[in-house]
């Protein structure tokens, strides 16, 4: 039987791969470990860089842990010096990003500054907030880049985005960040998912941010009617993903798997879960099943006992490329940790 604790101190062997994935010169989390030469790789990366500060300090926060406290906070103090004025917003500079800055790096931002250690810095997070929000067109779409450039990455970066605005009403209580969140789902769901808009080898990372967002969304209107009209929006996204034979692929074929779609995968599936737990819908039954499959991979993917102690604790590419990239770490953690909130229960575990 696989259970939370098991889980638990799966988790505090990734928070300890976290601390060994910190630049003893920057201060910083690097991107990438190269096992068989025992090589850290530091990517220029800002949205990842962002998004791994907030996943450090959401497994910070879930272990009660503060030992990367340092790292969170000189690396937030680093990219706050990036936000610059934007239409009487707040974006980050395209010029220190060196790359075009989008929706994406204003919502990990925004992310990042809401799970930072005290001093919360508000008056940021709703300048950041308040540029995403103009972002959005009349349809209910987002504008991706905040300058005059074509969208692309919108199957992720719209759901980051959305994420984001529903964690500052959240935190924040700000109307207007939910009013946004609520006009994009309609949009995502009717004209994008609903189109077949969402190519196959992108869907379980535009249901697994969209899930994340849309369970806060389903949160603030349980009991309603619009409750269930999200729900149905998450279970059109997962009941696709495994009737496509995912989850069955991942059971059959563990060799053949890249760890990163898991991991991503059980992300929003845990969301859907979670909800139809919270509906009596008979989905659930299914849902846990598939989660289960998925968590028995990602328990065989991590790194426990062989290899060297900075490998310890991460997640590889796939079953036979060690390699470890520190976002694929961050999506797995994220996925163990909801996996344990909704007390999932597995009959086997895999060590």
């Amino acid at each position: 039987m696989l259970t939370g604790d098991q889980l638990r101190q799966r988790l505090a062997m990734v928070y300890q791969w976290y601390q060994g994935m910190v630049n003893s010169q920057t201060g910083m989390l690097e991107y990438l470990y190269l096992p068989e030469t025992e090589t850290f790789v530091r990517e220029r990366s800002p949205i990842r860089d962002i998004a791994s500060v907030w996943d450090a300090e959401i497994l910070s926060d879930f272990l009660g842990e503060r030992a990367l406290q340092n790292v969170i906070e000189r690396s937030l103090a680093h990219y706050v010096t990036y936000l610059a004025p934007h239409d009487d917003c707040l974006i980050l500079d395209p010029v220190r990003l060196e790359e075009p800055s989008s929706i994406a790096h204003s919502a990990f931002m925004i992310l990042a500054l809401l799970h930072a250690p005290p001093p919360r810095r508000d008056k940021h997070i709703a300048a950041l907030a308040e540029g995403i929000r103009r972002q959005q067109r009349r349809d209910g779409s987002y504008k991706v880049f905040f300058h005059d450039l074509p969208d692309s990455g919108e199957e992720l970066y719209a759901g980051e985005a959305m994420l984001a605005l529903m964690e500052a009403y959240r935190q924040l209580g700000d109307q207007r960040a939910l009013e946004s969140a609520e006009r994009a789902f309609r949009y995502y769901d009717a004209q994008y998912f609903q189109q077949s808009r969402v190519a196959p080898d992108v869907l379980v990372f535009f249901a697994n941010w969209q899930s994340q967002a849309c369970r806060l969304l389903f949160e603030c209107w349980r009991g309603s009617e619009r409750a269930g009209t999200v729900a149905g929006y998450l279970y059109r996204m997962h009941d696709r993903i495994i009737d496509h034979a995912f989850f069955d692929r991942v059971e059959r074929e563990p060799a053949r798997q890249v760890s990163v779609e898991v991991a991503c995968a059980l992300e929003g599936l845990n969301e859907g879960y979670a909800i139809a737990r919270a509906t009596n819908d008979p989905r659930s039954e299914r849902y846990a099943r598939c989660l289960c499959i998925g968590l028995a991979y990602l328990l065989a993917l991590q790194r426990t006992r062989a290899g060297g102690a900075a490998e310890r604790g991460g997640f590889g590419l796939t079953l036979s490329d060690r390699t470890q990239r520190i976002d694929i770490t961050g999506h797995a953690a994220s996925a163990l940790m909801r996996s344990i909130e909704n007390t999932l229960v597995c009959p086997t575990a895999t060590s």
